[in-house]
């Protein structure tokens, strides 16, 4: 047979009677349980494992029986890995071998004495039980196959035949059917009381079928099916030829369910036991999280009316004050009772690779998954997830790709909540802030039934933000720690009084310092203030710069005396091998100084390795004071007993009221110990006055950054839309606007929101972005009646003129690289720290189109001379344009890397341009002739890369080249990014199809430069070359090794990890292995949806 039949089996819990298990159980004299074809038929049917709480196939729901007096059929455990009891629900597939198998006849004949089962018949079949005692043994045996394939099914259709039912021996009943749905009597009944059963049993089923509850959307399935078996009882075609046709009938219907909910959640509109999540859920977070009870405000605000009618809302609470976990709540909520999607923005990679640790182990508890989407990791549009609902952990630029292929897919309904942490960036500079009002105005404008929350400690304009978000806010000034904060000047320490009434009364007198330490090492007494707390307490010290941060360190340890060595000492070797191990072999001088006495610094210039190993330390107690940049407060969870503010500066500005505030926000959090935190800002007398000032000042306001510099962010946003179908006409696109933070502000800026909307959609048009749909492309266009175009051909736009993105334009939409990299470099650096020319680039929502026109024309060049002879020349096609401004070449280091080349790499510098009297016109300090400076310095960054393929370590790669770790790895990750976004605009271009097909594994490559073996252990979130390496050496050489150990064998086997890390690594690789299930299992099911037929 050249078909595969298919059949939907809907699974009923329930317990059968002593005589049901006998009957199913029942093996005749002589017989084998099951034949040989019998035993292949059960081969072929593989039973889909499901998750106890949420899991439904195929689009069915659970039956809920209404009718009392119908009988529940037993129930086959199928379920793997789960505890039993709850609604199953499987999926079998039968070929033509099971209709060869199985004596038609007889299957028909079990078919409805199974219903009649079901239907409070067995009385009648006991007493005719005696006359089918002539049945044929392989009828007995079929009997027992089809039991053991439909124990707890109900079969959605068949095909009866009536004159081939006449004819099987040892039955001599006939069937008998009406326009109604008629029954098979049981065996051996004479027509007449066939006849009577039949009248009973028909309106019985009837009844029970009308009281059952299926949640079919398609109910036509059903209909069809017994008009089908009516047509088809009365034709002469062989029994076997309808089953097929009917079951092939059934297969090819699509079927629809309803939203499922979870049984042991609160519905809508009811309180349950945690605020309408199952009491599993509170278990599960004081397991986890140590939370035994919510402070008061959390309380009221997760019953807040807004919160329960799914209203927009904005939490503004100081640092600390326990509103994540508010918003893990609330995405708990949307996942369990809901049913959908959520999505959790933060700022961060570090952050969002924290928040999935931390979300891993109620993921695997509660069976939702959670994906990260940061720097190299996620995938555009993410998998579709039939049975598990997701949480997208994203940073903002990533978030932005994630939404952007939810609505070209017409998949944004899937997401019923995001978000947003830190919301006060979206007025920040530089791109960011563009970038997140861009995200938020394209989720408001375009979804319909979405719940945004967005989350800030520092907000100045909460009301207008508010506003944007179309949200009701939630305002409070607690703290679960008291927090107390001093100004030091000279010897003196001064109280702040906030509710002073005048300027005098700000700045109190709380004690005169007694320095501990020599007045010449420590002028301004911070090892003395270091030394108050340590090292029984914590300490952060906030340094102006990454130098600083250095010299910090190395000045507080000249004030320790040796005694501090001996403060966890077997930790402190532990951590320094766990270094030796990141930085393979090596480790920094400095940090080699301070560790001893248990101080570090932490900046941008160090790896991701070692920046995760020392917050470990630091939470874990082996390191007591860290000397960090101001990014470490809007970074990880770094809490402290007290914080120490260097000075009132951040680079060469004064602080802001709002960066103060997420700093001192360090000191003092709940579940460290400490009744109270502290907080100290060491100033000079030269900066009092501004000091005062800063005190007095308010937070910083949120202000719209769409029109910074050029309008980059307009552009961005009107592109974006226009490319991805969310606005493509001139008064959509109005109406898109006004809903953006800009046109809330546009009064108080002076920004005419019309004009600015026609001027940048002009010059979109002018760079050859844009495109009347169905018009050439070279129109120009007139928004006011002007002339503006350059040739002669022009064209008039209307309100309702559809509008296109050109072939360049949406190249650079799916390049949507450029923040991603800029991203990259904040990992541990604000934004607000770069340079202008670093802001500029930050171009938000899609790759400025004047870097597309680069690109463009690069991969023409190396189209046309493209050496494959070593991955080189493809490097250099990867290496990040806006790193090629931040380097300066050093030209002997250069000469000398040039003279290591080989011939077949020589080559390729030379089809770049780059010769050896180049080189020696570059080591003479002479210009360049004939190569643009941009290429030399980009062939400068491509030897670093390339040097880092070959599995060269970081350290060696910063010290040959005169560079920072922390930019090394940043080169890593930026061209690890910027790889996928030159295969996504080949992908659009396909005179560029060549480099897509060279490209699609460079981004996975170079995001780690590590060995083959280690990069399984890589994909764990957090986890770098290192830690890898940690647990390969280990013996945990996959995921599954990791996954299958507990917590006290992992910590035994690697150096330097805590029981809380290594609980969350082992929830994060179990987590990524039911993932991996999970996209096996949709895959299969979208192969098994896309067949009909199966040759031979």
């Amino acid at each position: 047979m050249e078909e595969v039949l298919g059949a939907s089996v809907v699974s009923r819990a329930g317990r059968c009677s002593a005589r049901q298990r006998h009957n199913l159980d029942y093996t005749p004299r002589g017989k084998k349980k099951k034949s040989e074809s019998s035993q292949r038929i059960l081969n072929n049917s593989t039973p889909i494992v499901t998750n106890k709480l949420f899991t439904d196939f195929g689009g069915i729901t659970p039956i809920k029986r209404k009718c009392p007096n119908t009988p529940v059929r037993c129930k086959r455990e199928i379920v793997a890995g789960f505890s039993p009891g709850s609604t199953q629900t499987c999926m079998l597939a039968l070929d033509e071998s099971c209709l060869q198998a199985v004596d038609v006849e007889v299957v028909e004949r079990n078919y409805w004495d199974s219903q009649n089962q079901q239907l409070g018949l067995d009385g009648a079949r006991q007493e005719l039980a005696h006359r089918s005692k002539s049945l044929d043994l392989s009828n007995r045996e079929s009997d027992c196959l089809l039991g053991e394939l439909d124990q707890n099914a109900v079969l959605m259709s068949t095909a009866l035949d009536e004159s081939d039912s006449q004819n099987s021996q040892g039955q001599s009943g006939a069937v008998n059917l009406s326009h109604d749905v008629n029954y098979l009597p049981a065996n051996n009944l004479t027509h007449r009381d066939e006849l009577d059963t039949d009248n009973d049993s028909n309106k019985q089923l009837i009844k029970c079928v009308e009281e059952i509850d299926m949640n079919w959307s398609n109910q036509s399935l059903l209909e069809e099916a017994i008009k089908l078996t009516n047509e088809m009882c009365q034709s002469s075609v062989p029994m076997g030829e309808k089953i097929k046709q009917a079951l092939l009938n059934n297969a090819q219907k699509s079927v629809k369910s309803k939203a499922k909910t979870v049984s042991c959640v609160a519905l809508e509109g009811v309180t349950g036991p945690f605020f309408g999540l199952p009491v599993e859920v509170q278990e599960l977070i004081e397991k986890t999280k140590g939370i035994t009870s919510l402070y008061t405000w959390q309380t009221e605000c997760l019953e807040l009316p807004a919160l329960k009618h799914r209203q927009n809302l904005v939490l503004a609470l100081p640092t600390s004050g326990g509103k994540t976990l508010v918003a893990e709540i609330l995405v708990l909520k949307e996942l369990l009772c809901q049913r959908r999607n959520a999505l959790f923005v933060l700022p961060y990679v570090a952050i969002v690779q924290e928040k999935v640790r931390s979300l891993s182990p109620l993921a695997v508890a509660l069976g939702f998954l959670v994906e990260e989407y940061a720097a190299g990791k996620g995938c555009c549009p993410p998998r579709r997830r039939r049975w598990k609902q997701t949480v997208y952990v994203a940073t903002i630029e990533k978030a932005m790709g994630l939404v952007s292929s939810l609505t070209e897919t017409d998949r944004l309904g899937e997401v019923g909540l995001v978000v947003v942490d830190e919301l006060h960036l979206v007025g920040e500079t530089g791109g960011r802030g563009a970038n997140l009002e861009i995200l938020l105005t394209k989720l408001l404008f375009s979804a319909v039934d979405l719940h945004v929350v967005g989350m800030s400690a520092t907000i100045g304009n909460l009301g207008e933000v508010a506003t944007f978000l179309l949200a009701d806010s939630f305002c409070r000034n607690f703290r679960p720690v008291e927090l107390q904060e001093y100004i030091k000047l000279e010897d003196q320490v001064f109280s702040i009084n906030w509710d002073a009434r005048c300027s005098d009364e700000l700045l109190t007198l709380s004690r005169r310092l007694e320095p501990r330490t020599n007045s010449d090492i420590d002028p301004d007494s911070i090892g003395s203030l270091v030394l108050e707390v340590v090292p029984e307490e914590a300490v952060l010290v906030f340094c102006a710069t990454k130098k600083n941060c250095e010299n910090v360190a190395l000045l507080i340890c000249q004030t320790m005396s040796r005694k501090f060595q001996e403060h966890k000492l077997d930790e402190k070797k532990a951590l320094y091998r766990a270094l030796m191990a990141e930085c393979k072999g090596s480790v920094c001088p400095t940090l080699r100084n301070t560790l001893p006495f248990g101080v570090a610094y932490h900046h941008s210039g160090l790896m991701v390795g070692e920046r995760r190993l020392l917050e470990e330390a630091f939470v874990s107690g082996t390191i007591c004071c860290i000397c960090c940049t101001s990014t470490l407060a809007a970074g990880v969870n770094l809490p402290a007993k007290r914080v120490i503010l260097r000075s009132p500066y951040v680079g060469r500005e004064f602080v802001t009221m709002s960066r103060y505030k997420q700093m001192v926000g360090r000191a003092g959090r709940a579940g460290m110990g400490s009744s109270l935190g502290e907080s100290i800002l060491v100033c000079k007398s030269t900066d009092i006055d501004k000091v005062r000032e800063l005190v007095h000042s308010s937070m910083d306001q949120c202000v719209s950054s769409l029109v910074h510099g050029d309008a980059s962010g307009m552009r961005s946003l009107l592109l974006s839309a226009i490319g991805q179908g969310v606005a493509t006409s001139l008064a959509e696109l109005h109406q898109l606007v006004k809903r953006t933070l800009l046109s809330v502000q546009a009064t108080r800026l002076g920004v005419d929101i019309k004009a600015l909307v026609d001027s940048t959609l002009l010059g979109l048009f002018r760079e050859g972005a844009l495109r009347v749909r169905n018009q050439q492309a070279d129109m120009s266009v007139c928004l006011s009646g002007d002339n503006v175009s350059q040739t002669n051909k022009k064209l008039r736009l209307h309100r309702d003129t559809p509008l296109s993105v050109s072939r360049l334009g949406r190249a650079a939409i799916k390049g949507n690289n450029l923040r991603e990299q800029v991203l990259s470099l904040c990992l541990s650096t604000s934004v607000s720290t770069l340079t202008q020319y670093e802001r500029d680039l930050c171009v938000p929502g899609c790759m400025d189109l004047k870097k597309a026109r680069l690109l463009y024309e690069d991969l023409l060049q190396a189209q046309a001379s493209l050496v494959l002879l070593t991955c080189l020349h493809l490097l250099y096609l990867v290496t990040p344009y806006e790193l090629v401004d931040q380097i300066r070449p050093s030209p002997s280091v250069y000469f000398n890397s040039y003279n290591e080349l080989g011939v077949q790499d020589q080559q390729c510098a030379r089809v770049l341009g780059i010769t050896e009297v180049c080189m020696v016109r570059i080591v003479k300090g002479h210009t360049h002739r004939g190569v643009p400076e941009r290429v030399i310095k980009r062939f400068y960054l491509t030897l670093m890369l390339s040097e880092l393929w070959q599995q060269e370590s970081v350290w060696k790669v910063s010290v040959k080249y005169h560079v920072t770790r922390g930019f090394v790895q940043n080169l890593m990750s930026s061209s690890a990014a910027f790889a996928a976004c030159v295969m996504r605009f080949c992908e659009e271009l396909e005179e560029f199809w060549a480099f897509k097909d060279l490209l699609v594994n460079f981004s996975q490559r170079l995001s780690h430069c590590c060995t083959q073996e280690l990069l399984p252990l890589m994909e764990l979130p957090a986890v770098k070359r290192g830690r890898a390496q940690q647990l390969y050496n280990a013996g945990f050489k996959t995921l599954k090794d990791i996954a299958n150990t507990d917590v006290n064998t992992l910590v035994s086997c690697v150096d330097h990890i805590s029981r809380k890390v290594a609980g969350q690594i082992i929830a994060a690789a179990r987590l990524l292995l039911l993932e991996k299930v999970e996209s096996l299992r949709e895959e299969a099911r979208e192969v098994l949806e896309g067949i009909s037929v199966i040759p031979e």
